[in-house]
């Protein structure tokens, strides 16, 4: 069973990159005004990511 996704600051999140396959992870940072995206941060630097591609780390 899928783990909920938790949309808060701090969150560690997998995502699909829109010019990539390949999944990566990165720490939740903040919201855009719109809701749509989040701004995700790791170690190549902080994306908007768009909650689609956002799924929740396996433990």
């Amino acid at each position: 069973m899928a783990s909920a996704l938790e949309l808060r600051p701090g969150t560690r999140v997998r995502y699909s990159p829109a010019h990539s396959d390949l999944w990566r992870e990165g720490t939740l940072v903040r919201p855009s005004p719109n809701g749509e995206e989040w701004l995700v941060s790791n170690e190549l630097g902080r994306f908007w990511i768009q909650l689609s591609r956002l799924r929740p780390v396996e433990a």
